[in-house]
């Protein structure tokens, strides 16, 4: 069987403020200060003044919880595939949800009247959570289950401060798409790899492997990539350049911008020494 992803019904936006702030919300400064010590305490560290970040995250003017992404966006996909026969609900993020503790899946199940989905998130694989999930989609389909919704979103506020978050600038975005067993059109799945201990000189041959390992024709295939690792990756085909803002979004989000794409199609995210890929040939041939 064959998994595909067609490009052009990818719903991508980013957002502004989709929640007005808490008028009184000085009140619950107490509750998330102690909220931040016992996360830290949990982790083994300390929590100090300068951790904090809750006065902004109660502030901003541009929140954006996860729900409230999906519900702006879900419409928009409704328009271009047909939703109502949804198996899997996958959310994929690394920034936690404004509202901490919502199932954002089942509020996708919940909308769009699917009684017998089933659904779960990724959180825990940094930027290339997204990744991670169209693998797992490709594990759970199948025997009588089509058709999978994934989610790939963050927003931008932490509850305390991260020198890597604010170095990464990160934007409120999402992108939603349905991936689908046999489909009719669209690029076929041809597999995933996560490849520990690639550091940044070592891009260019490891990247030139996973286009061996997936059956690729480097000359042949778009290669969608953070800048640095493009202009480190020494390839020959095109690159589509995604922006590291998006987070776990931007691989998907850049091939949203590029519907009509027609070649074979090499996603990679590189962080902390890890490269992460997933590869899609062009057209409906089974996946090599």
């Amino acid at each position: 069987m064959a998994l595909r992803l067609d490009p052009a019904t990818i719903v991508f936006r980013e957002f502004a403020g989709l929640e007005p702030v808490e008028p009184d919300w000085r009140k619950d400064v107490a509750y998330w200060e102690d909220y931040n010590a016992k996360f830290f305490g949990s982790n083994g560290l300390t929590y100090t003044a300068a951790d904090s970040n809750v006065a902004s995250w109660l502030q901003a003017p541009d929140r954006a919880p996860f729900a409230f992404m999906v519900r702006d966006l879900l419409p928009a996909l409704e328009r271009r595939t047909d939703l109502s026969d949804i198996d899997f609900v996958l959310l994929a993020h690394w920034l936690p949800d404004l509202h901490l503790g919502t199932s954002v899946t089942n509020y996708a199940l919940h909308r769009l009247g699917l009684e017998n989905g089933f659904g779960f998130a990724i959180s825990d694989r940094g930027r290339s959570a997204s990744l991670f999930a169209v693998h797992c989609i490709a594990r759970y389909l199948g025997q009588g289950r089509r058709r999978a919704l994934l989610m790939a979103m963050d927003q931008k506020h932490l509850l305390y401060r991260s020198p890597l978050v604010e170095s990464l600038d990160p934007v409120n975005s999402a992108c939603i798409m349905v991936l689908e067993q046999d489909g009719a059109s669209g690029l076929t799945l041809a597999g995933y790899r996560r490849c520990p201990g690639v550091t940044a000189a070592m891009l260019a041959s490891r990247i030139g492997l996973l286009c061996r390992d997936f059956g690729l024709d480097p000359a042949g295939t778009l290669l969608i990539a953070d800048p640095a690792v493009a202009e480190r990756s020494d390839f020959p085909g095109p690159v589509l350049l995604q922006r590291p803002q998006h987070l776990c979004s931007a691989p998907f989000a850049a091939l949203a911008g590029c519907p009509d794409a027609g070649s074979d199609v090499l996603m990679v995210v590189h962080e902390q020494d890890c490269l992460t890929a997933v590869a899609f040939t062009a057209g409906c041939g089974e996946p090599a």
